[in-house]
């Protein structure tokens, strides 16, 4: 048999077979799945909310920047739809105080004293398959212990959400996590007058950087 023959019964075999592949023709882009974090102007940037099975990274400088009401958002959200929230305090910061008991019910709280507890502990949560969406909140951890944390540890636990799925939402005082999928960047600075009123009525201001982040990363492997 020709092997030009060869090569088109080939072809009509795969067609059969794979009838969404198409040789010598890019297959689609897929979407990436998200979850959402009820912020409308996070999900918009983002394409839908945190992408699943990665890390987004929140940076939050100083005081002010809205990281709290931020994950006090994310885990309303969460619970009205009947999820739970895994929350790693890297410095047993939360102010429970301030959320309400059906919110709570809905959240995993691990607190932790320094850094190197609350990377250990993120590390065992995402071996568990039952564990969907942790959040890291390093926001208030020591500069020392976070400038001590070697670049491959981000690698080593992407291979744990690509293993056994899981979505990581770390919280930093600047720029930290290599590799992540998404970037977001906050723009808020609130005062002591905000700690009274209402999360919805506060300005939060929130960039994205979702491509940006991604290129970098594609560049510092290349």
């Amino acid at each position: 048999m020709p092997a030009d023959t060869k090569i088109i019964e080939l072809r009509q075999f795969l067609a059969e077979r794979l009838p969404r592949a198409r040789l010598g023709v890019a297959p689609e882009r897929m979407v990436p799945a998200t979850l959402p974090t009820g912020i409308e102007s996070i999900d918009q940037g983002l394409g839908g909310g945190l992408p699943q099975g990665a890390f987004t990274e929140l940076v939050a400088p100083g005081e002010g920047s809205g990281s709290a009401q931020f994950i006090h958002a994310l885990l309303r959200h969460t619970a009205s739809g009947g999820r739970f929230l895994t929350l790693v305090d890297g410095a047993d910061s939360l102010d429970i105080d301030a959320l309400e008991p059906e919110a709570l019910a809905h959240l995993l709280w691990v607190r932790c004293r320094n850094t190197a507890e609350a990377l250990q502990t993120t590390d065992l949560l995402l071996r568990d398959r039952n564990i969907a969406l942790v959040v890291l909140d390093l926001k208030l951890n020591a500069a020392h212990e976070l400038r001590r944390i070697p670049g491959t540890l981000w690698y080593r636990l992407s291979r744990l959400m690509e293993q056994h799925g899981g979505t990581v939402l770390v919280i930093t005082p600047q720029p930290l996590v290599a590799g992540a999928a998404a970037r977001i960047v906050s723009r808020t600075r609130l005062d002591h007058r905000d700690l009274e009123r209402s999360p919805d009525t506060l300005n939060l201001r929130f960039e994205t950087e979702q491509r940006r982040v991604r290129e970098a990363g594609a560049r510092q492997t290349a």
